[in-house]
């Protein structure tokens, strides 16, 4: 009867410590009040007065599952990943960007017609996106705003890949300056540059006389 005590007493301790060790490793706190921001955006101006001949497949860009959070992401040092406290986007980064770059191709008018993921229609090439970076890391103490993607853009017909692009925008926080806002303000003006580098490569892809042969 002793041991069995014992035993029930040694269970409990052992549950408690796993407990107390999972909610330690929450890096996101639950059930707190947020404020919600948007990504800010510049317009920009048309690349074009012809758009190329061509429907665009835009797809939301693939992310790892931290990328995927609506909490505001921060590298504080080494290879921890926090969230700012209080804070989150209106929505997840990959959609964020998937907007970002929806409302730059229509500015610039590149492409004749464009479409998303699960609407009718058939598409002549489609832009892939892969997202590896939308967070602040501290650069010797500096915080510098990283968003990272590699954009591939494929023939819809026969899948090949036509063209890659990586790009890597880093763009330090105004003044070296923690307020939030000052953060909010710095990504909207990396993904700015990053909307305009992928026009920038879209345009001169698109005008490429060997790109109907390869999409054909």
């Amino acid at each position: 009867m002793i041991s069995f005590l014992r035993r029930q007493t040694l269970q409990r301790v052992i549950g408690s410590l796993g407990l107390l060790l999972l909610s330690g490793c929450n890096i996101f706190p639950e059930n707190q009040p947020l404020n919600y921001y948007e990504l800010p955006a510049r317009p920009l101006e048309p690349l074009t007065q012809q758009p190329a001949p061509y429907t665009l497949l835009l797809l939301t860009p693939y992310a790892n599952r931290t990328l995927s959070t609506q909490r505001i992401l921060v590298n504080p040092e080494g290879y921890e990943m926090r969230a700012y406290q209080g804070a989150a986007w209106v929505d997840t980064p990959p959609a964020l960007l998937r907007d970002r770059i929806a409302q730059a191709l229509l500015e610039t008018q590149l492409v004749r017609a464009m479409t998303f993921a699960g609407e009718s229609g058939s598409a002549d090439l489609a832009l892939q996106l892969h997202l590896y970076r939308f967070q602040v890391h501290y650069d010797n103490g500096q915080p510098v705003v990283h968003v990272q993607l590699n954009a591939q853009l494929l023939a819809r017909r026969h899948g090949k890949i036509l063209a890659v692009q990586p790009i890597h925008i880093k763009r330090p926080v105004t003044d070296g300056q923690t307020d939030l806002n000052q953060v909010i303000s710095t990504f909207g003006q990396a993904t700015d540059e990053v909307s305009q580098q992928l026009t920038q490569w879209l345009h001169q892809t698109l005008g490429d006389s060997q790109l109907t042969s390869q999409i054909d």
